[in-house]
């Protein structure tokens, strides 16, 4: 694996009282012991962009001014991991504008998803995200982590590690970041073989 990459993980919510830096904290604590990518936290309640406006599309490689330092930040990126709440069975309207300013940046790139909300722990807005990272040529991976943020209601974060809510989210973490880097290692060659037929 090359220890090099970068996994940018974006934190899909900004609305006030948010409960999701729980989860965002939890999952971060968590790659913190990996060595074997680098990950990158980024609340988009730090990434100031305007509702999506452009007269022209990114498809076609214009990016708004606004916009360019986000679309650094996911250019560099090898990989991401959507932190994702269910707002009405679908995912935020802050997460789909931040994915809209973008075109050519995110493709041929694996994501992960982590949702969380209530009962249903946000995989109905997962779904939805899935059906947008494809259109954008990313490759959404199956495994993914669902959180439920119903008290007493599993799985939860708040579980200790060897309960069996605790021991279901750690296999659906390792599983999923197992998935998410055997893609982050097979595209990057693939994304440099690209690179250079068109240079």
């Amino acid at each position: 694996m090359n220890t090099y990459s970068r996994i940018l993980v974006i934190f899909g919510s900004t609305r006030q009282g948010r409960r999701g830096e729980v989860v965002a904290n939890w999952l971060m604590d968590r790659l913190a012991t990996r060595t074997d990518a680098i990950f990158e936290l980024v609340d988009l309640r730090d990434i100031s962009l305007p509702f999506f406006d452009s007269p022209t599309s990114p498809v076609y490689g214009h990016i708004a001014p606004e916009a360019e330092q986000w679309a650094a930040l996911v250019d560099r990126a090898d990989g991401f991991i959507f932190v994702t709440p269910e707002y009405n069975h679908g995912y935020s309207a802050v997460l789909k504008n931040a994915i809209d300013h973008l075109y050519s940046q995110w493709a041929h790139k694996p994501a992960a998803i982590v949702s969380y909300g209530g009962f249903a722990a946000g995989y109905r807005a997962a779904e939805q995200l899935r059906q947008v990272l494809i259109e954008l040529k990313m490759v959404p991976i199956r495994e993914q982590v669902g959180i439920s943020l119903v008290p007493n209601w599993v799985p939860s974060v708040s579980d200790a590690p060897d309960s069996p809510s605790g021991v279901f989210l750690d296999r659906s973490f390792n599983g999923m970041m197992t998935e998410l880097l055997w893609w982050v290692t097979a595209l990057i060659p693939a994304r440099e073989r690209d690179r250079l037929s068109q240079d």
